[in-house]
């Protein structure tokens, strides 16, 4: 054999051996792509079956959350129609005819008199306790009680001043301390 005959025969046996290495990788990598996309339609399976059985509980979950935010704002309107009662009752309180007003203010100023000798503070505002009606109650009850220069922000009523201690009988002191008493009740009258 010559040397061509040589090198003919290594170039064939080693092209014969070249595509016996591919086919062998072309199966492997044939065999991987296959299990590969085995593994990978498995995998969706698994996570088609298991979003089937939690998309229930994933749809109560979202209901539940939609449920909890209509009943914030359901709570909010509900609140904010009881502060509106509560404001239109010390609005109320302020429109009272005078006659109303200041008897109303009187029964108020009986109890809460407790020497006779205290200051009264009046709101800004003030229409009708004036320096006429509060000699009428000096005069009828044998007090000496006075008006305070100063003036609250207040929407009527009274502060009765003796000393260090203050008794609030403003209408505002008045809404806010019935109020915890009778919410119930106008809630039950609001939302009924």
């Amino acid at each position: 054999m010559s040397l061509a005959d040589i090198k003919a025969k290594i170039n064939a046996e080693a092209q014969a051996q070249i595509k016996a290495v591919e086919a062998e990788n072309d199966a492997r990598v044939s065999a991987v792509n296959r299990q590969a996309d085995s593994e990978a339609k498995a995998v969706q399976a698994s996570y088609k079956e298991r979003f089937a059985k939690e998309e229930p509980e994933i749809s109560r979950r979202r209901q539940i959350v939609a449920d909890l935010d209509a009943n914030k704002v359901d709570l909010g309107v509900k609140q904010r129609l009881i502060g509106e009662a509560f404001e239109g009752a010390l609005r109320k309180l302020t429109e009272l005819p005078h006659d109303n007003y200041l008897s109303f203010v009187h029964k108020l100023m009986e109890k809460a008199v407790v020497t006779g000798e205290e200051v009264i503070l009046i709101g800004k505002n003030e229409r009708y306790i004036d320096g006429a009606w509060l000699d009428s109650y000096n005069a009828s009850h044998s007090t000496r009680l006075s008006f305070s220069g100063d003036r609250l922000p207040i929407s009527g009523g009274f502060v009765l001043r003796n000393g260090k201690i203050d008794i609030n009988c403003s209408w505002d002191m008045l809404v806010r301390d019935i109020r915890p008493e009778i919410e119930a009740d106008v809630v039950k009258r609001l939302f009924s």
